[in-house]
């Protein structure tokens, strides 16, 4: 176990700084330990499935640590979702109410599992089994459902080591001192965060800019939204090296607000079926954002619609291939053939290559919306939106009522103390302006908040569905 040999090598290496705690790797070993002692007693090992519902850092590492100990596997709780009775554990720390599940084991992880508290014999702490074979599967991971259809796939433990070790790049060791942004009850903290600790970073538990200085923090990671919130909420002033987005859309406009904290901003393309496959880097010069791509060790390809590979300045589908992708999605054979095909994986994004050998996408296959021979991208839109004075986020999507012509609409959701009237006003003129009538959405709510994944991207079904539901003068 990784873990084991941090723990043996830099024991005294931070792991897990919060402002009210610190863990080193020897302290996170002896937690990982405890808790798997814990959940060897209540039934979980080989075969067994922990569903977390936690939304504290540590406990959430230290589960997921210990799964691996224990050979058993690990996903994510969702109260959606359907479980079968039996092979699956839930685990639930106190800051979380009761899952409720009717026939399901669930288990509180107390404060007795606290190697400080804890009242299991020292001794039970050796002979973990592990996994019977590294192909093993380990950790279910699930789609954001961007395009309404969320997707599971399956990593095995290999698969999982190989991505973290891919990422060293980023971690770089007790060097590296990492605050993710994106919450530790998501997949992309998880993702992360086994990177970070398998090469041997430390992260940091918070969103005080204070603390994080203090601290040395010096790589961000979060969706664009996210790091918007943290530097508009937090007011920050202070300097910090490194920030990554990904999981959405990134504007020009954003990087540019991010060049006044960050001395470096990277927009990631990646996915759960490949891990991390490009990198965009920006550059300020003389007040322009201007991209450099940055290839990863997986190969990126543009196809034309006639199945050419595109050149630089056309625009194709892209396709990844690398060494840790999965193989497809489970119990799923009809996206799996549509989305895996001849060793590649066909994300449904829409790609250019520009001439400085950036990647930029430019939306979706299946996202692009169609009226009358006119290609819309509702990405483009929300991004143009967002940047209207009081315009806090914003979704596009095509209007679902059936007694009007077919138009896109908008959902908006201002800042707080935003004018309703002169703010809507701006959004309908600079979309006009910019994008023309046809493009333009034909109709806007101002709604209090849009349905969004964990990465920051609307869940454009789901605002159609509600937008049926609200009345309107058409």
């Amino acid at each position: 176990m990784i873990i084991a040999t941090r723990a043996s090598a830099h024991g005294e290496r931070d792991a897990i700084v919060a402002e009210d705690i610190r863990i080193n790797y020897r302290k996170l070993w002896q937690i990982a330990q405890a808790f798997a002692v814990n959940m060897r007693q209540h039934g979980i090992r080989s075969g067994v499935t922990v569903a977390l519902d936690s939304h504290d850092m540590i406990a959430s590492v230290g589960v997921m640590i210990a799964t691996a100990l224990l050979g058993a596997s690990f996903v994510l709780y969702n109260q959606k979702a359907i479980y079968e009775p039996g092979s699956i554990v839930i685990l639930y720390s106190p800051d979380r109410p009761t899952p409720v599940a009717e026939g399901m084991r669930i288990v509180l992880i107390s404060a007795d599992w606290s190697p400080r508290n804890s009242v299991v014999d020292p001794s039970a702490i050796h002979g973990f089994s592990g996994p019977d074979r590294s192909e093993a599967s380990w950790w279910t991971m699930h789609t954001s459902g961007t395009t309404g259809h969320p997707k599971a796939l399956v990593l095995s433990y290999q698969v999982a080591f190989d991505r973290s070790i891919a990422a060293q790049k980023d971690f770089l060791g007790e060097a590296t001192r990492f605050c993710p942004l994106f919450p530790c009850y998501t997949r992309p903290f998880f993702v992360r965060a086994m990177a970070a600790l398998v090469n041997g970073s430390t992260i940091l538990d918070g969103r005080d800019p204070a603390f994080l200085s203090a601290e040395g923090a010096n790589l961000f990671c979060g969706s664009p939204r996210q790091v918007h919130e943290w530097l508009t909420q937090w007011r920050v002033r202070q300097r910090f090296l490194r920030v990554q987005v990904s999981g959405a859309p990134f504007s020009d406009e954003a990087a540019l607000e991010m060049f006044g904290i960050f001395d470096i901003v990277e927009d990631v393309y990646g996915s759960s079926e490949t891990n991390k496959s490009f990198v965009n880097r920006r550059i300020q010069r003389e007040g322009r954002v201007e991209r450099i791509g940055f290839p990863q060790d997986s190969l990126v390809e543009l196809l034309s619609v006639d199945g050419r590979v595109c050149s630089v300045g056309e625009v194709g589908e892209v396709r990844v291939r690398n060494g840790y992708m999965v193989d497809g999605y489970v119990d799923d054979p009809v996206s799996t053939a549509r989305a895996f095909r001849e060793g590649w994986f066909y994300p449904g994004d829409l790609g250019r290559w520009e001439a400085d050998g950036a990647l930029r996408i430019i939306g979706r296959v299946d996202q692009i919306i169609n009226l009358d021979g006119t290609k819309i991208d509702p990405a483009e839109i929300e991004q143009l939106l967002q940047t209207v004075d009081g315009v806090h986020s914003a979704a596009v999507f095509l209007d679902p009522s059936e007694n009007v012509a077919e138009r896109t609409m908008a959902f908006l959701v201002l800042d707080k103390g935003a004018d309703v009237v002169s703010t809507v006003q701006a959004a309908i003129d600079l979309s006009e302006k910019k994008i023309g009538s046809v493009k333009a959405p034909g109709y806007f709510f101002v709604v209090p908040d849009i349905p969004m994944t964990h990465d920051g991207v609307p869940r454009r079904g789901e605002c159609a569905r509600i937008a049926r539901t609200l009345p309107r003068n058409v």
